[in-house]
């Protein structure tokens, strides 16, 4: 079976929200399916003072973190991060900078990427959150699975790119109120490549 590592930050518990729905979707689809967080050394001080970092607060801790070796493992690469000021947040790129070695020797080449993000009130400002991400990716060499266009689903202001969730502006628009079919088709598309590969 293909193994799919889903790397988040989550700050509010919206990206935990989003991987944890994601993880369970391509499981029911009969993928390997592992979430994971990045290092995030500051969670504890949000957890005090927002109350939405605290509803999962002892969940994401619960993670195992992610390293280069988690990458290497993978067949496909999932990454959700929060967006800060149109781009991915800090703990997510210093992530992504701990990867050099990795790209320096391409030995991420040909593996499966896709992305998401959840954002305050801009699909705008979240879709560079993705174009950033992205951009990581091609430069690992990874294959890039866009979520597309989709014009039978409700939400209609999907990025081509990926996933965006718009969470308000105390982040306390869960996703699981908006994005149900979004992730169902989004999971149907990454499955059935990861299990074409397998053939």
């Amino acid at each position: 079976m293909k193994r799919c590592s889903i790397i988040i930050h989550s700050v509010s518990g919206n990206c935990y929200i989003i991987g944890s729905y994601l993880q369970e979707l391509l499981i029911e689809r009969n993928v390997d399916a592992r979430l994971y967080r990045v290092e995030d050394p500051d969670l504890h001080i949000w957890a005090n003072t927002q109350e939405t970092t605290n509803d999962f607060y002892e969940d994401i801790l619960a993670l195992p973190i992610a390293s280069g070796e988690t990458l290497l493992k993978s067949d496909m690469v999932i990454l959700g991060s929060p967006t800060r000021f149109g781009n991915t947040s800090a703990e997510m790129k210093t992530f992504l900078d701990t990867t050099l070695p990795l790209s320096k020797e391409q030995s991420l080449e040909s593996k499966f990427f896709a992305c998401f993000t959840s954002c305050s009130h801009s699909t705008c400002e979240g879709a560079h959150t993705l174009s950033a991400l992205i951009y990581w990716a091609q430069s690992m060499g990874m294959l890039h699975i866009p979520y597309g266009v989709h014009e039978e689903n409700d939400s209609y202001d999907q990025p081509v790119a990926g996933i965006v969730h718009l969470a308000g502006r105390e982040d306390s628009i869960r996703p699981s109120d908006r994005l149900g079919k979004e992730m169902e088709t989004y999971a149907d598309i990454l499955s059935a490549y990861i299990q074409e590969d397998e053939q």
